[in-house]
Order: C-alpha cells, then sequence, then structure tokens
C-alpha cells in the first residue's frame, strides 16, 4: 500500500509544554499526529509535524532543524518570507495563539489554515483581524464568549467549532485532604506585570482576613531566576504564615492536587494571553478538587452549570465569601467534580475532534 506523507506545521509563541497550558494541548496534537496513519482510499497518509514557535527568551535562543524551529520575535521580520513559502508547502498550518493573533495571521496562506484561540484577545484587536479571519478554513474557540465575538465580526458560522481544551483523565485521581482548608493556585505567572491580572494581590489581600484559610501558591518554577525573590517578598508582605509558596518544576500534579482542599482561578480581569479555560482548573477537576473561579474566566459558565465550585467576583470579599460557601457545602460540590472533567474535557474527546477537522481538510 502507498504511503503518502502529509505536512502539519504548527505555530505558537513561547513553545514550553513542560509548564505551560497551551503549549501542552499543541504537545498532545503533535504526538498523536505525529505517530498516527491514517487509512483512506487504499493509502496510508503518514504526517510530518513541525513546532515553528516565536519567543521572547533571548536572541540567540534559537532551534532550526526538521521538527522545530525556533527563533526570538526579533529575527521574525527576517524570516517572513520564510514562513509564508513554507505554508504554502504545507497540508495543514494550525496557528494555536488567539483570535487577535499578529504575526501569523499576516504571513501564512491562509488556504488550509486552522486557528486556535487558546489565549484570551480583546475585541478591538479581533476586530482588526476580521478580514484574515474570513480567510481561514476553521476557526476553532475554546469558549462560546468567543464563538460571540466571531459572530458578531460576521464571521461564518460553519467556520466556528468549541473544542474545549483536553486532561489526561488517567493521571488524576481523587485524593482525601487533610488538615487546614487549603486553596491551591496552581497557575501562577512568570512575570512580576502579570501579578495583578492573574491575582496575586487578591490572594494575599483575602488571606489576610482568612486566617483560617490556607492559600499554596504553586510556581512553575524552571529558568525564571527572579521569581523565588518575588515569592520571599509577597510572603513578607503578608504578614501571615497562612500563604505558602514553592517555586519549582512539580513532576506529580496529582499529587500537589491530592494535597489541597480546592483550586483557585483568581482572574481579576480578561487579558491577552489569559487561558480562558485554565490548564489548573481541569486537572482540579479531574483530581475530584471543586473550583474556585474568578467572574472573568470562561471556565465560570461550567462551573456554575455542573455545580463543582464556587464562582466570585474578583474583590477580597468577594473571594472571602466564596470561600466560606465553598466549606459550607464542600461535600455536594467535590462529588460533581470528576464527572465534570470527563463531560466537558475528556483527551480522547479532543483529538477526535481535531483528527475530523484535519480530514475534512486533507480530503477535500
Amino acid at each position: 500500500m502507498k504511503t503518502i506523507r502529509k505536512t502539519i506545521i504548527y505555530y505558537v509563541q513561547r513553545y514550553r509544554p513542560a509548564y505551560e497550558a497551551i503549549s501542552k494541548e499543541v504537545a498532545q496534537l503533535q504526538n498523536h499526529f505525529a505517530n498516527r496513519y491514517n487509512i483512506a482510499n487504499k493509502y496510508h497518509t503518514q504526517y510530518n509535524v513541525t513546532i515553528h514557535d516565536l519567543h521572547l527568551d533571548g536572541i540567540g535562543n534559537f532551534t532550526f532543524q526538521k521538527k522545530m524551529k525556533s527563533y526570538h520575535f526579533i529575527l521574525y521580520p527576517l524570516l517572513a518570507l520564510h514562513t509564508h513559502l513554507a505554508s504554502r508547502k504545507s497540508a495543514i498550518n494550525h496557528i494555536y495563539t488567539s483570535l487577535g493573533d499578529l504575526p501569523y495571521l499576516s504571513v501564512l496562506n491562509l488556504k488550509n489554515t486552522i486557528l486556535t484561540a487558546a489565549a484570551s484577545s480583546g475585541y478591538a484587536k479581533i476586530k482588526k483581524r476580521k478580514s484574515k479571519l474570513k480567510k481561514m478554513r476553521k476557526i476553532i474557540v475554546e469558549s462560546e464568549r468567543q464563538k460571540k465575538q466571531l459572530l458578531s465580526i460576521g464571521i461564518n458560522e460553519q467556520k466556528i467549532e468549541i473544542i474545549y481544551p483536553p486532561v489526561d483523565l488517567d493521571q488524576f485521581s481523587y485524593a482525601r485532604p487533610r488538615g487546614k482548608f487549603t486553596v491551591l493556585y496552581a497557575s501562577c505567572p512568570t512575570r512580576e506585570s502579570d501579578f495583578e491580572k492573574r491575582g496575586i494581590p487578591l490572594i494575599l489581600d483575602t488571606a489576610k482576613k482568612s486566617p483560617s484559610v490556607q492559600f499554596h501558591l504553586a510556581w512553575r518554577g524552571g529558568g525564571y531566576p527572579k521569581i523565588q525573590e518575588l515569592i520571599k517578598r509577597l510572603m513578607r508582605t503578608t504578614g501571615g504564615k497562612n500563604v505558602t509558596a514553592k517555586n519549582e518544576i512539580i513532576t506529580d500534579m496529582n499529587l500537589l492536587y491530592g494535597s489541597a482542599h480546592c483550586t483557585i482561578i483568581p482572574y481579576t480581569k480578561y487579558d491577552d494571553f489569559l487561558k480562558l479555560i485554565p490548564n489548573s482548573a481541569l486537572e482540579s477537576l479531574a483530581s475530584g478538587k471543586p473550583l474556585l473561579v474568578s467572574s472573568k474566566t470562561e471556565i465560570a459558565r461550567i462551573v456554575e452549570t455542573e455545580q463543582c465550585g464556587v464562582v466570585f467576583e474578583p474583590t477580597p470579599e468577594g473571594l472571602s465569601k466564596a470561600v466560606r460557601r465553598l466549606q459550607q457545602n464542600y461535600a455536594a460540590y467535590q462529588k460533581n467534580c470528576r464527572k465534570t472533567a470527563e463531560k466537558y474535557f475528556s483527551k480522547k474527546v479532543f483529538l477526535q475532534k481535531y483528527e475530523t477537522i484535519y480530514e475534512q481538510i486533507l480530503n477535500k
């Protein structure tokens, strides 16, 4: 049987699958399709999968290999033509950024291009990309909010599909928490400028008013030498011992969730490059642990519908009230967590949906 090779290129920004949620999604797709044959019409189709990454991690940090091309944004103008030509030869171009993407929408051949909007983007920026978005073959969003934004600027509904981000359910299981009621934050920023929008001051202010509750900040660690000093500075400002933090790569996330009673997503506003449905929320649900989620996240709608946690307004008063409500009704929320993860965020369903989309493009 004849084998036909088709190229898939994933276009990303700051590809760090060891500790970054959007990168983890891309890595799952990359691994799945790189090791998959599609058998149709008496042919084998084998996929050659490449990552194209733009980053801010040093001008001298670059890679130009068959499966990975990664370089600093400053080199982007010099390599834009090369990127465009590569996209014309690729069977599928898959942008994995946001609806307001600037670098890739401007240079890729959009005829066979998919865009997955895994990060948030301001509406004004989305409107500016209207002409490019209309040329896309398919646009994948991870929330109803994004779909409504696209419809409002005239994007054909048939081009839009909602695919929720995945979690590997086999990697997580429930463990009964012990000791002081512990709220885990496992989605910490790597830049001090992001602290406010990601809710770090909100957690610290709330901790002062809730001494009976333990807040644990699990920083990603790895490659961020300034973060440890920032954490120490934050600890000094709390004036209490009910906030702890570690700056390290965590090898067993299931163990981390098992030690906590719940996980918090305290974003204070919608903002570019914040994930609308954070990875830590999915992992927490898969571990059977309820959520405390800000109203500024898109998973809030699911949390309210499925009663697997409490939604709060991002103020110290709103968060304190939400913590008390969760404590008082903990068993009722906890029993809905795992089944919510299975219903919305199955890795198997995630991959199956992308298989269908890819095959539609390849078999056009």
